[in-house]
Parts: C-alpha cells; structure tokens; sequence
C-alpha cells in the first residue's frame, strides 16, 4: 500500500522534526485519516521527499519525524507549458489538476475574450487560491514531489507577448492540422518548453487564433468531435507526451 503523502513548502532534511502548518494537520487527520504514529511521506514541492512519521497532540497539534530520502525529483522530461483560458468552475479546476498528473510543468491561466463574456474576471484573487489548492492536492495524489509553476491570470495578449521564444507552440484548433501531420513534420520538439494553448468554454475566437498563430503556434486538431475546454486540454498534453514525453 503506497504511503499517503503530505506537502510541506519548507526546507526539508533527513532527521528534522517539523510541525505541521494547521491545514496540512487537518487534511492528515480528518482527509487521510492518519493517526498517531503512521508512516507517510512528506515532499516540498521542489523535489525533495522524505519517509516520516505522523506525530500527534490531540487534534489540534502534529509534526513529522522525518527519515530518510523516499525518492528522486520527478521532474518531467520533456517541459510543458499549459495556457488555459480560464473557463468556470469545475472546469478550470479539472484541467488544472489532470495538467498536473499529465506532467505539465508550468499553467499560465488566461483571460480571453470568451472567458470576459463568461465573467470568468471575477474574484481571481481567491479562485486563484483555490486553483493552488487542487494543484497541491494533484501533486499529492499522483506522486509528483516537484510542483508546477502556476502564474498569476493574465489577459491573453500580455501572456502571448511576454511568453519565452524558445519551445514549440501548439494551440488546440478544430481547423489545424491532423495528428499525424504533426508527427511528420515534428518528429522532435526542439529545445525549449512546448508551449500548449486552450481556449475555454467555447474556444478561443478568429481574431484571437490568427494572433497565436502569428507569433509561431501550429493549430492541431484534437479529432472529430468538439471537446469541452478541460477535455481538450488533458488530449493535447496526452499527445505531447507520447509524441515527445513519458508516455511513449
């Protein structure tokens, strides 16, 4: 049975004793429904992780006794960069946290015209405390020990100007090219990041699909049927990573 896992974002070392923050404490407790004295894992969230002891005073007080290493960094190969447009709800939520199983290595949410329309501008502050927790959460569960980086929302145009040169760029288009078209003519991703860009609810519009492919993204298709926004993007990372990743 594999050890539960718990993220500390601090310094970690073999032998230390560390308290544990108060919601880490009530998500062993109450979630994992750990007790005193059980076996876990703790990681920082920069590739660190550590077999631990779960140390117990009540309900309201807890550390871990760590010992030693448990495992290497799980750092992607091949590095990825998902640009989603912020969608509602659940939505954003799930294409956060299957990114981070899938092995993206950045998430840039993006505001565009669609996501405007959809208030998708509202409370960002707080959605974006949320999203950091289904990302933690996702790291967890699938056994990353580094986390992915998750920026601040930005509008598209800002994010599109300010992202790095290098890297293939991909953005999910029901008019771009087919599969095997980008395993032709793509047999390696070249140096860099892969940058991947999703529209939300309802895709990105012309305007905003002439602009990406402007500045060096390839429209891929991702099939015959229309893909909901968190779909699409758990396909195109599943594509990039078997075409050039870990899953292949």
């Amino acid at each position: 049975m594999r050890s539960p896992r718990l993220l500390i974002e601090t310094d970690l070392g073999t032998g230390q004793r560390l308290e544990l923050p108060p919601e880490t404490l009530r998500h062993a407790v109450s979630v994992l429904r750990l007790r005193d004295g059980a076996a876990c894992r703790v990681f920082d969230g920069r590739g660190n992780e550590y077999t631990a002891t779960l140390l117990l005073s009540g309900r309201r007080s807890g550390s871990v006794q760590l010992a030693g290493v448990a495992a290497p960094p799980t750092t992607p190969a091949l590095p990825l960069r998902l640009l989603q447009g912020i969608a509602r709800g659940d939505h954003m939520d799930l294409a956060i946290q299957k990114s981070v199983e899938l092995g993206a290595t950045e998430i840039w949410p993006v505001l565009t015209t669609r996501s405007l329309s959809g208030a998708g501008h509202r409370r960002l502050e707080s959605r974006l405390q949320h999203w950091r927790g289904v990302l933690n959460a996702a790291a967890e569960q699938c056994g990353r020990n580094e986390l992915p980086r998750l920026l601040d929302p930005q509008d598209l145009p800002d994010a599109l100007r300010v992202l790095p040169a290098a890297g293939m760029r991909i953005v999910a288009d029901p008019g771009g090219v087919q599969l095997d078209a980008l395993r032709r003519d793509h047999p390696a991703p070249g140096a860099g990041t892969v940058s991947v860009l999703v529209g939300p609810e309802g895709g990105l519009d012309s305007e905003e699909l002439e602009d990406a492919r402007a500045l060096g993204f390839l429209g891929l298709r991702l099939g015959p049927r229309i893909l909901r926004t968190e779909t699409a993007s758990i396909v195109a990372l599943t594509v990039l990573q078997m075409l050039y990743g870990d899953l292949s």
